[in-house]
């Protein structure tokens, strides 16, 4: 190739370069510029509209009032530059003072700081019964008419009675990003995330809004996947913090990976893998004070290692709420750190199969430190020390439970079982070293075996 012709390449690969990447900022310097979520969304726009590219945000704080919406985008990175905050606004909330029977047209609240007219507002209390588990919706809507101090007024009668004390929030609530439909390789990286929540809030549970991240493909219940899901969605080097709802959940996402993030103080799950995520990885985030770590709720083939968890409610949840066959299967849990968990470390609940649970580390946990419900689960040197219940207890069928290393749990219950107590079928369980420094305790028994036809191995042993 010529000077020239090397030259004139290096000019258009340039200006390709340039073309993709756009800027936002909040003094002036940037293609798109202002201390909201307007702008940084005529990037993100900007971006799908030329088929991918690179939105980068200056160092400033920002309010996002609506959600940052990614729809049907490829080849997209949205990234924070040092200083880089995106914030939800407070979320409007109230506490009622009186009960009122369905038919009510106002109600008398604690505060109103935040509701205006028109807002649909979420009760935190039984309403229609849902068509999927055919038991009531643990909530109910009603849109609002006028306020006045101390009370609120609605367009329509209440449908369902609210006790008093009942919790009601703004039923629509932004989160900072909020993915859909088809979209693919989008990555979000180096932001702080912070859902709002301020110090004196109560811990109301969001769900799906007031999250850092929420990505949705689409999906039903009855039916599972009903189109192409997200795909590739890496949310990395992030701070999360502050939310009502998630720190990041994904539903029907392939192949989502969350990696190196600090989530701290979610009212709801730090990182969710959630109905019909497959492949999904959670790998090497600090998780702190939140309600449990990764929650997995029949999601396939996807992978938790290398995390650090300390004082969540709970560490990893895996559970089943769908009906279709062969969910919540094949996940792996491996080389995480749990630590001063307020209940259990690790559910690994009933209706879940063939999962791995390998080479984590739990410490000082308040319940059990591994629950292991389900069948054919494999629970191998994994080590448990200062749970106040039992290391392990194992209710599943058909799981391995072996080269576990299990010392001084139950501490404070005389005569609970140091180490393993195993109350389902057809469990091996071998090479395990279970002890505790009150080994003088003659009530104590290393392992339990409660259950029927299971093979334990006399290697188990204490001391």
């Amino acid at each position: 190739m010529s000077r020239c012709a090397f030259v004139a390449a290096v000019i258009f690969a340039v200006r390709v370069a340039s073309a993709g990447l756009l800027t936002v900022a909040q003094d002036g310097s940037g293609q798109f510029n202002g201390s909201d979520h307007q702008p940084i969304q005529a990037a993100i726009n900007r971006a799908v509209k030329q088929g991918g590219g690179e939105v980068v945000i200056a160092k400033g704080d920002y309010l996002v009032g609506a959600s940052l919406k990614v729809g049907a985008a490829t080849n997209l990175t949205i990234r924070g530059q040092p200083g880089a905050v995106l914030r939800l606004p407070p979320l409007p909330h109230a506490r009622s003072l009186e009960a009122v029977a369905a038919g009510a047209t106002s109600l008398r609240v604690d505060r109103v700081e935040g509701f205006t007219v028109g807002m649909q507002l979420h009760f935190v209390a039984p309403g229609k019964v849902h068509s999927f588990t055919g038991k009531p919706a643990p909530y109910f809507l009603a849109t609002m008419a006028r306020v006045e101090p101390g009370r609120l007024e609605f367009k329509a009668p209440l449908e369902f009675p609210a006790p008093a004390g009942t919790r009601l929030y703004l039923e629509k609530a932004p989160n900072v990003f909020a993915i859909r439909g088809s979209a693919e390789n989008i990555v979000i990286e180096r932001l702080t995330l912070d859902g709002g929540r301020r110090a004196d809030d109560p811990k109301i549970s969001g769900h799906v809004i007031g999250c850092g991240v929420l990505a949705e493909g689409p999906f039903t219940y009855e039916r599972g996947p009903t189109g192409t899901p997200v795909r590739r969605l890496v949310v990395r080097d992030c701070v999360i913090r502050h939310c009502f709802g998630r720190g990041v959940a994904m539903y029907a996402v392939t192949d989502g990976v969350v990696e190196r993030c600090t989530i701290e103080d979610t009212v709801d799950e730090a990182i969710d893998f959630d109905h019909f995520a497959v492949g999904c990885r959670a790998i090497g985030n600090t998780v702190v004070g939140c309600h449990v770590g990764v929650e997995m709720n029949d999601a396939n083939e996807s992978l938790v290692q290398s995390n650090r968890f300390d004082s969540c409610d709970t560490g990893i949840n895996l559970w089943r709420w769908c009906r279709q066959p062969d969910l919540n299967a094949r996940n792996r849990i491996l080389d995480n750190q749990f630590l001063n968990t307020r209940g259990s470390a690790l559910l690994i609940r009933a209706n879940t199969a063939s999962n791995v649970i390998s080479g984590n580390i739990i410490t000082g946990s308040a319940g059990v430190g591994v629950v292991l419900e389900g069948s054919h689960q494999t629970l191998n040197g994994n080590t448990i020390t200062g749970s106040a219940k039992e290391a392990v207890v194992v209710s599943g069928s058909d799981c391995g439970v072996r080269d576990n290393r299990c010392h001084d749990n139950s501490t404070s219950k005389r005569g609970g079982y140091d180490g393993i107590r195993i109350t389902g079928e057809r469990n091996r369980v071998s090479g395990n070293v279970v002890g505790s420094k009150s080994g003088s305790d003659p009530h104590r028994k290393p392992v339990s075996d409660e259950g029927k036809d299971n093979r334990v191995d006399v290697a188990s042993k204490g001391g």
